[in-house]
């Protein structure tokens, strides 16, 4: 098996897979219609091709395929690069061979070897990634509520309404920028607003803007939405719900709200702790459901540890025994020194390493999604008595949220 690029010509074959494993009803020939994909998505696969065509493979010869995008993302108030990973498939005469895990292997490695230490994904089957060394860092929650019961969440009409297009990009960008958590907040390209934020492979969405003034001016905030119709009516599913401040969210709520003639029911996405019931004069119309949300990894541990940055007032020195079964440069124990706010990483032999811990582990630590006392709590660390305060206070818990489905 190899693992390389696939080509523009391979793009059907690489759609036949994808479609049939994540939409097996439309059979393994079909071939979607849709956008061109960003320039920012590689995809990638492995080439199971006899000895006269390995170094020029056939379509015939994709066995598993996969694709990541490269964006930016804040990570402890500073912007990284990170390596999206989408579109994982492998046809059923490939499955229960690991070849999904020698695929991704390759995809960190690559990472690795390009400079980036971070990996993202969404998960189709959260023990299959936790295996893979990911670990889910955040929630979310979905809200679904009738129209006319935000009545009471809506401040008086005022300001303006606007349908945005793609050249509207800029603006809704600033809105974004000041919008809820920012530790894995997207550092989001003019690219990536066109070809992922105004563009679908199933239905393009719609996107509206409110202004307190006029139309043009800046942006109070910005919602994006499908509408979904099934057999027990129809849905305004909001995908991104983006404001400055309450006002704005207000708004956005009264221009949901005024779709009570056409859709039985909003449903509106958010971080897990946020909720409706306090706006509502009747709370019990709100349904609200908390989902697990995206898992991260590290690809390179020392990369990552050093360029995270640290508390500034703490000094510290820990090693941490790193497992890491499928990255096997990651597996093993590295002495992590903190002071001025900068980590400095150097591999050891030791058998006295003060936290034993696994890369998923270790990626919550780094993220913040979860402080050290919680991880040891749940099994996740092990760490010694003496070592204990110094790796809490070197990865203090944060707020991070990553929004974007890709």
């Amino acid at each position: 098996m190899d693992y390389r690029p696939v080509p523009d010509t391979h793009e059907d074959a690489l759609d036949a897979a994808l479609v049939y494993a994540f939409s097996p009803e439309r059979g393994p020939d079909y071939t979607p219609e849709g956008p061109d994909r960003p320039d920012s998505f590689h995809p990638r696969a492995m080439y199971d091709a006899p000895a006269e065509r390995r170094d020029d493979p056939s379509a015939d010869d994709l066995t598993v395929v996969c694709g990541y995008y490269d964006f930016s993302m804040q990570i402890r108030g500073e912007v990284h690069e990170a390596g999206g990973v989408s579109a994982v498939a492998s046809p059923p005469e490939y499955r229960r061979e690991g070849l999904v895990r020698d695929l991704l292997t390759a995809v960190h490695r690559e990472f690795r070897d390009d400079g980036v230490a971070f990996a993202t994904l969404w998960p189709f089957e959260f023990p299959f990634y936790r295996r893979l060394g990911y670990a889910r860092v955040n929630d979310y929650s979905r809200t679904t509520v009738a129209p006319d019961a935000l009545s009471s969440a809506c401040p008086p009409a005022e300001g303006t309404y606007e349908r945005l297009d793609p050249d509207d990009w800029a603006r809704a960008d600033d809105v974004y920028a000041a919008w809820g958590p920012a530790d894995l907040r997207l550092d989001r390209s003019e690219e990536w607003w066109r070809t992922r934020v105004f563009q679908s492979w199933q239905t393009d969405p719609y996107v509206y803007g409110w202004t307190a003034g006029d139309a043009g001016d800046d942006l109070g905030g910005y919602l994006v939405y499908t509408v979904e119709d099934g057999d027990d009516g129809k849905t305004l599913a909001v995908s991104e719900f983006a404001y400055r401040d309450r006002e704005a969210r207000g708004h956005l709520l009264r221009f949901c709200r005024n779709h009570d003639s056409q859709v039985e029911r909003v449903r509106i996405p958010s971080t897990a702790d946020e909720r409706l019931f306090d706006d509502l004069d009747d709370p019990r119309a709100a349904e609200t459901e908390v989902r697990p949300g995206p898992m991260v990894r590290l690809v390179d541990v020392a990369a990552a540890l050093e360029s995270i940055s640290y508390p500034v007032d703490v000094e510290a020195e820990v090693v941490l025994d790193v497992r890491d079964d499928t990255c096997p440069w990651n597996d093993q124990p590295f002495r992590l020194r903190v002071a001025g706010g900068r980590g400095t990483v150097s591999a050891v032999e030791t058998d006295a390493a003060g936290v034993t811990l696994g890369v998923g582990a270790l990626s919550r630590l780094v993220v913040g999604s979860h402080g050290s006392d919680r991880l040891v709590e749940i099994g996740e660390v092990e760490v010694d008595d003496e070592t204990r305060s110094d790796l809490a206070a070197a990865f203090p818990r944060t707020e991070p949220f990553l929004r974007e489905g890709f």
